[in-house]
């Protein structure tokens, strides 16, 4: 089953950063550079179709909230983000990410700034998004100062998504992004998310939907 899946991946990825492409060729509008930071709220679910191996996002799913922040250059953005998952006893597990990708703004409506630096542009943007990177997620709450043997799982992971954001004013935006991505992850040594100790690894797939709140500054 994984190999049928994981080529159907990389199409879906191929056809992203090819639809990413073509809608924002006319009417891309980005800052030379944007630092942005935020708070996101939402959730995430996943599966693994690695056999008989229990995967991170089979054992941690459901709503988290969390921060992001990041710097984007152009189109490159460089953001790491921390997710603090609930379950129905109150927090439970952790993901922490560090990605880079293609993250493209394209305007949306006729709803402009009419002063200040943005002057001009559009106060409504749909972002698509394509990324990867690395990341690390804990079974329990993270007990400062964070080591080793919290971390449960930690690999790689890639995304395609899309984005929206409306800004309040030239440094406030509201917004929603919607993710769904491939992940590979070895046991970071907590061992209680693995069936038996010769099962170090697995694969499988993520969905994340957030509502975000981001404070921008650049130019």
């Amino acid at each position: 089953m994984k190999d049928k899946k994981t080529p159907g991946f990389a199409v879906a990825l191929a056809l992203g950063i090819g639809a990413a492409v073509l809608l924002a060729a006319p009417r891309v509008e980005a800052r030379l550079i944007d630092l942005h930071a935020g708070v996101i709220g939402g959730g995430i679910t996943g599966w693994g179709d690695t056999t008989n191996t229990p995967d991170f996002f089979d054992r941690r799913k459901g709503p988290g909230l969390g921060v992001a922040l990041g710097v984007k250059l152009l189109v490159f953005d460089l953001s790491t983000s921390f997710l603090q998952i609930f379950d129905g006893n109150g927090r439970a597990g952790t993901l922490t990410q560090l990605l880079f990708g293609v993250n493209i703004d394209v305007p949306v409506g006729n709803d402009k700034f009419h002063k200040g630096i943005e002057r001009g542009k559009s106060r409504n943007i749909i972002r698509p998004v394509v990324n990867f990177g690395v990341a690390a997620g804990t079974p329990e709450p993270v007990k400062p100062p964070l080591d080793n043997a919290q971390i449960s799982a930690k690999g790689l992971v890639s995304n395609i998504g899309v984005g929206y954001e409306h800004f309040i004013n030239e440094f406030l935006g509201v917004g929603a992004e919607v993710d769904y991505g491939y992940h590979y992850f070895i046991d970071g040594g907590k061992s209680v998310m693995l069936a038996t100790p010769n099962q170090t690894h697995s694969s499988g797939y993520q969905l994340a939907g957030f509502a975000t709140f981001t404070f921008h500054l650049g130019y």
